[in-house]
Parts: structure tokens; sequence; C-alpha cells
């Protein structure tokens, strides 16, 4: 209905220019009805069709926001804008009109839940007079699964998480899922992080391993990547000489890395808990009687591998490097712990200097620890940070607002670092609801938050935006949980046997788990795109994927995503099958097009779904005279037209 050839469309001063796109016909079938042969014969008895093969499905426990405390969030809102107010005065700027309804329901729903609203959501929100819809709303999506999957991928590029091989043949999934859980359950920031940095264990006994099993073997850039995400301070720079733009020295490196230098990743097969001997070679000896096609062991290495990585802590010392050349230490010296800044970490008796060092991290009194995860989410709120770069922040680097920077510190302080109530004060600030800067901030100019500044969508968003024009109820799909193939792979090498070993390997290649994995799949499938929430899918996605080529990191180093235009984005827009889905019967923009009779409705229909606003009396105008010249295909084209516009791809 929708497909026409190929077309020029203007809308609001965009010409888009349409591809050739092959018209596509759909021949449905009927069902004949069960009659006897003519020779009366009984018709042949049709197979008992097999029971539906058991889909496994992961528990979610969903965190709510405490209605009770709304007006204190909004006191504290207020103080926010106070501050900015000041600071507007002070520097003669002129902040930015308010947003309109419809431009502020699809900014909270992209920065929420990651995706544009619904037809539905767009035109609830629109018929509501209440004059708390604005907070209330964000109430209510803050309560909603979206909020974990959205910010499930802000996190996935700050953590580098990988569904696949975290290191090693150690799965990243139970990892991944126990970070998707935690935010789930909005849990503290502040226990999240200690969590991670504390954790014993195999990944399948204890997920948040999975953040030290991430740098495993690499205990100086464990400690460089952890100082940079949670203290938003780089010393890495120091990791090989005196630091040559901040203070850090070579030797005080070292002292940092001395508190994790004896948190271990991995056991030997000959360690003494798995009671003595090599049980590898002795499990590898053992298999080749087992298994018929034994080819040498390559496909049990994820059980051998796997299940030798684990997280643990043995005394150690660490020495500074042969070649040290300052007057502070010798070559070869040993360090003892110590921290760079702030009260000095105590290790306690008994305690591994990883425990002491996290508790010195989530403290209280810890100058950067609740600024930066402030900071952080400031910037993710508004797209500049208080202080710039985040994760740069240096003794001497000043705030935009010192006032502000110090009040938002002490608010996640206040909050217990409750990272949801604290955004939701942010989003109930008028500042935050003003329309977005258009102009470009150069980096190192000082922004002074005339509103938020114009942002692309990330790949997820974009990705996900999608999803809701197209795919109903995609929510509703979730990723196979890690239990189904941790029950299977995590076994303990001191009592395992080859046959034990043999008869898993088979369990996870059977043709009962392939079954509950094309089941999951079955009905979100389209053209070989799995079309779900993009925190459901394996990532990262591989190249070539509309998410890669859209932006989304490879999850080899902290947060380099992008949001930069290319040549194969504008193809992907032009002709790939993400867009040419949303022209195909059963979408969910098609279905909500045609239920309208009038020309005008479904007009209205098509740029609400898109854009979250009806058209204006220009856009109106070239619409139907699109619908004229093609007719119903002409609806397609506006389709086209419009989610290929800056207005679709930014956040307004």
């Amino acid at each position: 209905m929708f497909r026409s050839s190929s077309v020029k469309l203007c809308i609001k001063g965009f010409a888009v220019w349409g591809p050739f796109i092959t018209a596509i016909f759909f021949v449905f079938g009927h069902a004949g009805l069960l009659v006897p042969t003519a020779s009366g014969a009984p018709p042949k008895a049709t197979k008992k069709p097999e029971p539906p093969p058991h889909v496994a499905e992961r528990h979610q426990n969903v965190a709510k926001v405490d209605p009770s405390i709304r007006t204190v969030v909004l006191a504290s809102a207020a103080k926010i804008d106070a501050m900015v107010d000041a600071n507007h005065a002070r520097y003669s700027v002129k902040p930015n009109s308010m947003t309109t309804d419809e431009q502020f329901l699809r900014r909270i729903y992209l920065d929420i839940t990651g995706t544009i609203p619904s037809l539905k959501q767009v035109r609830l929100f629109a018929s509501n007079s209440d004059s708390q819809k604005r907070s209330k709303l964000i109430d209510v999506l803050l309560n909603q699964e979206g909020f974990a999957s959205n910010f499930y991928n802000y996190w996935s590029d700050i953590l580098r998480l990988k569904d696949g091989q975290l290191t090693n043949n150690v799965p990243g999934k139970p990892y991944c899922e126990w970070v998707k859980e935690s935010l789930e359950t909005n849990k503290p920031y502040d226990k999240f992080v200690y969590e991670m940095l504390t954790a014993e264990g195999k990944v399948w006994d204890n997920p948040a391993s999975g953040y030290i099993l991430r740098d495993s073997g690499m205990p100086l850039d464990a400690m460089n990547n952890t100082v940079r995400v949670f203290l938003g301070t780089q010393i890495g720079c120091a990791q090989c000489h005196n630091h040559p733009f901040d203070h850090w020295t070579q030797k005080e490196f070292y002292e940092m890395a001395a508190f994790m230098v004896g948190t271990a990743t991995r056991r030997n097969g000959q360690d003494k808990k798995f009671g003595g001997g090599n049980v590898i070679n002795k499990l590898k000896d053992d298999l080749k009687k087992t298994d018929p096609k034994y080819d040498g062991g390559g496909k049990y290495n994820r059980f051998f591998n796997g299940n030798l990585m684990e997280v643990y802590d043995r005394p150690a010392k660490l020495q500074l490097p042969h070649d040290y050349q300052y007057d502070d230490g010798k070559p070869k010296q040993n360090v003892d712990p110590k921290t760079i800044f702030g009260p000095p970490a105590k290790i306690e008796k008994g305690e591994s200097p990883r425990i002491a060092f996290a508790k010195w991290v989530t403290s209280t009194e810890n100058p950067r620890f609740a600024k930066v995860i402030a900071n952080r989410l400031w910037k993710k709120s508004f797209g500049v940070g208080l202080i710039e770069p985040i994760d740069d922040i240096k003794d001497n680097s000043q705030p935009e607002n010192p006032e502000l920077m110090e009040f938002l510190t002490q608010e996640m302080i206040r909050l217990k670092f409750d990272l949801k109530e604290y955004l939701r004060i942010i989003y109930n600030t008028r500042i935050y609801q003003r329309e977005a800067t258009h102009a470009e901030i150069t980096p190192g100019d000082e922004y002074h938050f005339p509103g938020p500044v114009l942002r692309r969508m990330t790949a997820e968003q974009i990705w996900d935006s999608f999803i809701t024009l197209a795919a109903y109820k995609p929510a509703e799909y979730q990723a196979e949980p890690a239990s189904v193939e941790a029950k299977l792979l995590n076994i303990d090498l001191a009592s395992a046997t080859a046959k034990q070993i043999y008869d898993r390997e088979q369990q996870l290649k059977s043709a009962e788990l392939k079954k509950a994995r094309e089941a999951r799949d079955k009905d979100h499938t389209y053209k070989g795109l799995l079309l779900v929430r993009a925190s459901e899918l394996p990532s990262p996605r591989p190249p070539g994927h509309f998410l890669r080529q859209f932006g989304q990191s490879d999850r080899e180093a902290i947060e380099v995503s992008s949001v930069d235009g290319s040549v194969p984005q504008v193809l992907q827009m032009f002709n790939g099958p993400i867009t040419h889905m949303l022209l195909e019967p059963k979408s969910v923009i098609y279905n909500n097009v045609i239920a309208e009779k009038s020309n005008e409705g479904r007009i209205d229909v098509v740029f609400q779904s898109i854009l979250t606003r009806k058209p204006s009396k220009e856009e109106r105008l070239a619409a139907f005279a699109e619908i004229k010249a093609h007719g119903d295909p002409g609806y397609g084209n506006v389709i086209w037209a419009l989610v290929n516009t800056r207005e679709f791809l930014f956040i307004q």
C-alpha cells in the first residue's frame, strides 16, 4: 500500500530523494475444510503437534520512585533553577524558551526510556489537562522497565560490557545481566561500584566479578580504568612516567595500583583447591576415552578456562619498574598501597588492600566519587557537564557553576546515591525543560546552560525508536537468561568428570536448546533482524549492523560510541531493512495509518508517530500533494521522508 517509485518530497525545508522501492504484494492463502475423499475414505490422521519448548525468562523487579517525596524533589529542582538563573544574570545569558508539550514529551521519553513515545502515548499526553502532567509523567517513566533498558546501554559504553567472551572463554552475559538487574532494582550507586570492586569468585557464582575479569592480567590498566570511570581522573600517563599535564608521579600511580596487585583472576590447573596434579590434563586424557569425536579439546576450553578464571586475593607486592629513574624511589623497590587524594584508605587487620580501596573509592568523604557521578548524569541530561571533560578532572578544574556543582554533589550524598531520585530532580527543573540550544558548543568554551544542547540520538535510541514505530510490544522480549548456559558451563573442576563435561557439551548443542532459542525469537524477527530493544540484543553487534553503523562502540575502550554522521548511515536510512519494515503490512505505524479514514487524520498519525507533533500548515500541504500524486504509496513516501530528517534523529 505504502510503496512507490522514486519521489522528491520536501518537508519543512528538507529535500529528501527516495530510492527505487520495489512494490511488494502479499498473497494470503485460505485454510481448506477437512472433508472425506471421493472414495469416502477418512482423512489421514494428522501428527500430534509437539508441545512448545520451554522458554526461560528472567524475573524483573523494577524499583519505583517514592511518590510521597515529590514536594522535596520539586524543592530541590527549584534550588537548581535559582542557581542557574543567578549564573545567567552573572554572565548576561538569556535562557531558551520553555519546550512545548510535544518537545518535552519526546525528550523525556528518549532520556528516560531510550525511545520515542508511541502514537497512543503522544495522544494521551496531548489530551491531559493536568497542570502537573509533566512531573507525573517523569515518575511514570522512571518506574518502567525502559529506564533500565536505556541506562544499561549507557553503562555498557562506560563499563565496556560484552555478551560474548569477557576474557579467555569467560562469557560476559552473567556480568551484563547483573548490571541490568542492578539498574532495574535501582541499586544505590555506591553499593553498585563497591560490589564490582570487591567481588570474588567465578562470574557464574558472583556476576559482579566480571568487572575485575574484564581487565584480567592487567592490574595497572585496571587501576587506571577504575580511577577514570568512578573518580573522573586520568592517571594512566603516570604508568610510564610522571604525568606531563597533572601533578601525579609515577610512584603515586604504582602506590595506587598496589591496592589491586594481590587480586588474581586465574587459577592454575595444579592449584591445591583442585586436589593435586594437573586437573586439566587429567580431564583432557579422560575425554579422549569418553568423546568418540575428540579433536584436541578446543570445544571444551569454555569449561576448562572458564572455570579456572576466578577472582581471588593472595599476598603480593608491587615493585617499581626495573628502569625507574626518579629520585623518590629505586628500580624494583616495593611500594605500599597509598591513595592519591582525600582521606587515606585504612587497611584493617585481615582485610585485603582491595577492600580498603573499594571503601575509600565509594566513601562520602572521597572528594570525587559523588561529584563525578553527579556531573556524569548532568551531562547525560544536558549534553555538557558542569566540569569538562567529565573523566579528566584535575585539582584546578573549575565547574562552570561551582555553587551548583557543590549542591548536586551534596544532593547525591543526601539521596544515598539513589540515581533515579537524582535524575528525577534534574528532569523536574525548568532548565531541563527549556528548548535545546542549536548553536555548536566548542570544547573548552564555557556553556552557561540556557537549556540542554541539541543532541543526536545514540545508536541505541535510534534503533529503539524504529522498533517502537514497527513492532508490537517489543519490551516483552527478553534475552536468554544467563542461567541457561551457566548451569551447564559452571562446574567444580575438583570433582567434575569427563563424562559430566561431555554430557554438558552435548546439551549446549542440543536440539532442545536450539528450539527454545528459535521459539524465543520467532515472533520478533524481520528479514534476519531481531526487532527488539537494543539492550536485549547480543552486544556489541557485529560491524555492519545498524547499531554499529550508527555509532555503537566495540566495547574495547571506555566511552568510544559515536554520534557522528557517515555514508553507511545515509545508505542504511535510504534503503536499509530497518526503514523498509515501517512500510510493511502489520507494522505498528502501517496499521495506525490505515485505521484512520481521512487523509488528514492519516497525515496526523504519521507526524505524531515519528515527530511527536502534528504537521504545520506547510507540511500538511506538502504531504497532501505527495498523496495526491502517488495515491496510498504517498503515505510511505511521507514516512520515509520524515525518518530521514534531522528533526527525527535529534533530541530537540
